[in-house]
């Protein structure tokens, strides 16, 4: 263990590690773009059309917390293969889907399966780790994630061009089989790691109570230690309010990535759409390498007022923007907003969640993910029925002020609380 620690971060699991979350990621998303209108081509109408689209993250949203809880207690890499086996026969299924029913099913594997492999792959790389580079190394995981984010979604509609739904559906199949594959090369397994014997108030003490989360006040109800070990034992509840803060900034990028088409179209705009996400990518790829050192230094309160000026930024490009030049402002300034947020909520949770609960804050983290990827979509179709199409994405930027509140009324007690109990935090 000690070995380990002093060697590079980037070493060869850990470069595999991410190498694998790069096609998990890029699978996943490749799939997103076109499933609905896949769905509608298999005769689904819009009602069965959303629902389609919406089950994988629900599956996943649900078995989030059940995935975070086995990765602290079996082995990862065993887990991970079972998330992949769902990944590939999902894939696989679409690409035989001859019915809107069947690609139903499919999504709801696809779900099982993202929800393992998303949860264990973060879980495994925290802890080949040391807590001390964690905001690093998540900045490069989560630089690899939203990369294949960005990717994922171009590779889909290029191949659906070129070779149908069912030729995009055999690539996205391809990159799961190559994630299997990667994590069959790591030597490190994964196993489970020794409890963090300070978050006694944490989801350890969760564990250790939930016999006795029926101490009453005198009335038969529990009392509130008693509830929050039972909250505990389901999520790192010290990561809600970062996770919520993810969510926040989630869903103005899933509501553009939804609907930047129909918008640009709505507006008639001379825009070349395609270039937004490699430009966004680009931007990220620039951004997390020079900032690499940095995630571990500065405060979570720095990095959360630097992504809120440029969400603002960004919803404000995009609704002045009348060429190419403004979309593509738009795009650098996601990188800076929703990019950056990504690799340190992640870290911030990791950090939060303690030694040996690497899995249950990943989880809980990767909940805000899931309810971003489903509200941005939703609440864009119903900016987009009901209001102005001028005041898209303004009306949008509501979140930012949402996610100051949530920081300044929970996120600060969270670190208070984690510094109490000696584990490192990213705010002072």
């Amino acid at each position: 263990m000690a070995r380990r620690r002093k060697d590079s971060i980037l070493g060869r699991d850990v470069l595999l590690i991410m190498a694998a979350a790069f096609f998990y990621m890029g699978s996943s998303m490749l799939v997103t773009p076109i499933i609905v209108g896949y769905s509608h081509r298999l005769g689904a109408d819009g009602e069965l059309a959303g629902l389609v689209a919406g089950a994988m993250n629900t599956v996943s949203l649900f078995l989030r917390p059940v995935a975070g809880s086995a990765a602290d207690r079996i082995p990862k890499r065993r887990m991970v293969m079972v998330g992949a086996v769902c990944l590939i026969a999902a894939n696989a299924w679409y690409a035989c889907a001859t019915s809107a029913t069947m690609l139903l099913l499919a999504r709801i594997v696809n779900g099982i399966g993202f929800s393992c492999v998303s949860v264990c792959l973060a879980a495994w790389l925290t802890s080949l780790i040391p807590l001390e580079h964690i905001g690093k190394g998540m900045g490069y995981y989560g630089m690899v994630n939203a990369l294949a984010m960005a990717v994922g979604p171009a590779l889909g509609i290029k191949v659906q061009q070129v070779a149908g739904y069912r030729g995009s559906c055999v690539v996205s199949t391809v990159m799961a089989v190559l994630m299997a594959g990667i994590v069959l090369l790591v030597r490190n397994g994964g196993a489970p790691q020794p409890v963090s014997p300070n978050r006694e108030s944490g989801a350890g003490a969760g564990m250790k109570q939930t016999g006795r989360a029926k101490e009453e006040n005198g009335d038969g109800r529990p009392t509130k230690h008693g509830l929050r070990s039972v909250l505990d034992a389901i999520v790192a509840v010290r990561v809600v309010p970062v996770a919520v803060i993810f969510m926040l900034f989630a869903i103005p990028y899933c509501a553009t990535q939804s609907y930047i088409v129909t918008y640009v179209h709505a507006r008639g705009l001379a825009v070349e759409v395609s270039l937004f996400f490699p430009c966004y990518a680009a931007a990220l790829l620039v951004l997390r390498l020079a900032m690499r050192d940095l995630f571990d230094r500065l405060s979570f309160a720095w990095f959360l007022g630097l992504c809120s000026l440029c969400m603002v930024g960004t919803l404000a490009a995009l609704a002045l923007m009348r060429g190419d030049a403004g979309m593509m402002l738009a795009a650098l300034l996601m990188a800076g907003s929703y990019g950056l947020m990504n690799s340190v909520a992640q870290s911030s949770a990791v950090r939060l969640g303690g030694a040996g609960h690497g899995g249950q804050a990943n989880a809980t983290f990767y909940i805000g993910l899931d309810l971003g990827m489903a509200l941005g979509p939703m609440l864009g179709g119903l900016l987009y029925a009901r209001a102005d199409i001028r005041w898209f994405f303004p009306l949008l930027a509501v979140v930012v002020p949402l996610a100051l509140i949530v920081y300044l009324t929970a996120g600060r007690r969270a670190e208070r609380a984690a510094m109490r109990s000696a584990t490192p935090v990213l705010d002072d």
